[in-house]
This record gives C-alpha cells, sequence and structure tokens, in this order.
C-alpha cells in the first residue's frame, strides 16, 4: 500500500529546497543586477564630466566664455544666459552624482574652485533663488563649501 503521508512529506521537503534555491538563485541575481546599475551609473557620471570638459577643450569660445563669467566680467545678455546654461549642466552632474551615490567621482576641489569664483558664486545664490531642483543633501553639501570660501575671505 502507498503511504501518501510520506510521499506528500517528501512532496513538501522537495518544495522547500526549491523555494531555497529559487531565493538563493534571486539574491545572487539581484546582487549581480545592483553591481551592473553602480557601474553604470558610475560610467554615466564620468562620462557627464569628460563630455563637459571635453567642450570646453574643444571651443575656444566656450572658453572664453566660462573663464569671464567665473570671473564675473560683464557679459552680454545672451552670453550671460550661455554662462548660466553651462553651469546649469555642470552643476546638474553634480547633482546627479550626488543623488546617486556616485559622488566619489567628483572632484571637490572643482565645486571649491567654481564656488571661489564670483561667477560660480553668484551662479549658485540665483539657482537657489529660482528654486532650481537639486537634492536637498547636495544644496547643504555646496552651502556648506560657499560658507567656508566666505569665511575663509573674511579672515584672510
Amino acid at each position: 500500500m502507498i503511504n501518501w503521508d510520506a510521499i506528500g512529506a517528501i512532496g513538501e521537503i522537495v518544495g522547500a529546497i526549491a523555494v531555497v534555491i529559487t531565493l538563493l538563485y534571486l539574491a545572487v541575481q539581484l546582487r549581480q543586477n545592483t553591481r551592473t546599475t553602480e557601474h553604470s551609473i558610475k560610467r554615466g557620471v564620468h562620462s557627464d564630466a569628460r563630455a563637459w570638459l571635453d567642450k570646453l577643450i574643444e571651443n575656444q569660445e566656450l572658453t572664453d566664455l566660462y573663464r569671464a563669467g567665473m570671473n564675473g566680467e560683464g557679459l552680454s545678455s545672451s552670453d550671460r544666459l550661455r554662462f548660466s546654461m553651462m553651469l546649469d549642466q555642470l552643476f546638474t552632474h553634480w547633482d546627479h552624482a550626488y543623488s546617486f551615490d556616485a559622488f566619489d567621482f567628483v572632484d571637490n576641489s572643482h565645486i571649491y574652485g567654481v564656488l571661489a569664483k564670483p561667477g560660480g558664486a553668484s551662479y549658485w545664490k540665483r539657482a537657489l533663488s529660482r528654486r532650481h531642483s537639486f537634492h536637498p543633501g547636495f544644496v547643504e553639501y555646496v552651502n556648506t563649501i560657499l560658507v567656508k570660501i566666505e569665511a575663509d575671505r573674511r579672515d584672510a
């Protein structure tokens, strides 16, 4: 006679083993997917930074505009707009890196250098007054740098 209770118990054990194997497989897949996504985000952050710098390197007119805008020199209204859009791209890149936990690819001395220039600090204050949609933690981080720069100037 067939012992249905024993067969049912074996079936439950096999089912439980299958569930454990499936969960282990899913955990491995999730870990690999997470690593792939993190790599992709960091690669994107690096590519964005490289593309921004390449524009300046390859285009003397943009380089001159960036330098004049950063030094707070008088710009025409169209050049002020172009300079503002350049910094929108730059700060959005940094904000993106901050938001996606890829900020270790950002050179903090570059942020400091931008904010230490009259045009960079002025841009940041205008961006905040326009209620730019930067990540709150990024805004706090940049504001901390700006406060330090202003304190260093007072102490100098």
